[in-house]
């Protein structure tokens, strides 16, 4: 998955604030130390908390434009003013505030900065951002400028990104800024093709932030990602997720077992679809959509081994009005190639592939399903019909 626009990595840093005292009565620095301790919360699951954030984020806004300029003098208060719209601000707040002048000249680059990255002038951002080292800011703010750095040089580094990644996660703990580090490092790493550091990471995500308002979103998204950076090869590499599947939900792992299992039946890689089928079964209620997706995705992986009878007996079992377009294809397409595989012999030739059968509905994704499915089983049963005739 490649990396996201800046518009998108910002909904990530996206913090909710509660109830606390009226604006008034607050500093600027007083509100943003509120926020911040709620982002907690919100990586926890408060919804409460996620619910309340855009009026509250309307109030600190309203706190920034009524301060007095003297105010500004403090650096606690620019900074505070910066973790704002890092948070999901207003930029026109900010660049009101700059208009007024009531900036010190020693923070304008700073917040100038932070308001390209905000709109993403990305080209601005980066060179009023990139020689800041998080390091030596306040750990109020640290971590979420090292989130922006990280997003600022994906696309020209991605290993600098991730290593800014792992800065945020390390100065900014136990919060949505880890929360969101970690998701989007869980990316990089499969951009990166790292399977055991993508693993890792999101077995992280699951065990410390599985409740967070953005987790089942993201969690049921793994198995798509795992997918496109074409992340599982073989049986070897598939086990690797093994402890990220364990520290999921029920739903959540049995979505993206099933998720699993249909793709690498499609992609010839039956051994896979064989053992992430047969774990998703084991939790799957009975007579449901999902336990007849099971079993269609274990017999399409059945039909070509020695349990062949066994699989089109689980074939003949699933019902497919328990299936969607998609997968209602697939079934005609796996039993066709199961009718193809008990010919004779002597009455095949090898090199011959079975006639797809037509489209449910016409559809055109039905169609590819089925191109699919014929192109990857009935190659290993050409295979099977060649090997058996030799043995003659």
């Amino acid at each position: 998955m490649k990396a996201r626009p800046l518009v998108n990595a910002l909904v990530l840093l996206t913090l909710g604030i509660g109830a606390s005292a009226p604006a008034s009565a607050q500093s600027i620095s007083a509100l943003a130390a509120d926020l911040q301790a709620l982002q907690a919360q919100i990586a926890s699951g408060d919804k409460s908390a996620y619910a309340a954030q855009p009026e509250r984020l309307k109030a600190i806004g309203a706190a920034i434009a009524a301060a007095k300029p003297e105010v500004w003098q403090s650096k606690s208060e620019t900074d505070a003013a910066i973790i704002y719209l890092l948070s999901g601000g207003q930029p026109r707040d900010i660049v009101q505030l700059l208009q007024s002048g009531a900036v010190p000249k020693s923070e304008v680059s700073f917040m100038r900065g932070a308001i390209a990255y905000i709109v993403g002038n990305e080209a601005e951002a980066n060179a009023l951002l990139g020689d800041v080292d998080p390091r030596n800011l306040d750990l109020r703010l640290a971590g979420q400028v090292a989130f922006a750095q990280s997003v600022l040089e994906t696309s020209r580094d991605e290993k600098k990104a991730i290593a800014l990644l792992d800065l945020a996660r390390l100065l900014a703990p136990g919060g949505l800024v880890e929360e969101a580090a970690l998701r989007r490092e869980v990316m990089l790493a499969g951009d990166q093709r790292d399977i055991d550091r993508f693993a890792s990471l999101a077995r992280q995500y699951a065990t410390r932030f599985g409740r967070s308002v953005y987790a089942d979103n993201f969690l049921q998204g793994l198995a798509a990602a795992v997918l496109q950076a074409a992340l599982i090869e073989d049986l070897p590499s598939f086990q690797k997720f093994s402890i990220v599947v364990s520290s999921l939900t029920p739903d959540i792992r049995r979505g993206f077992l099933l998720t699993i299992a249909r793709a690498e039946a499609l992609n010839g890689k039956f051994a896979v679809a064989a053992i992430a089928s047969g774990e998703a079964l084991r939790a799957a209620p009975s007579d449901s959509a999902d336990e007849a997706r099971g079993r269609l995705y274990e017999a399409a992986a059945r039909i070509l081994t020695p349990e062949y009878d066994d699989g089109v007996a689980e074939l003949q079992s699933v019902a497919p009005s328990k299936l969607d377009k998609r997968d209602q294809a697939l079934l005609g397409a796996v039993r066709g190639v199961a009718a193809y595989l008990r010919e004779p012999p002597g009455d095949v030739d090898p090199g011959h592939e079975p006639a797809s059968p037509p489209p449910q509905g016409g559809n055109d994704e039905a169609a590819a399903t089925i191109a699919l499915a014929e192109a990857a089983i009935s190659r290993t049963a050409a295979l099977a019909n060649v090997a058996e005739k030799g043995n003659l």
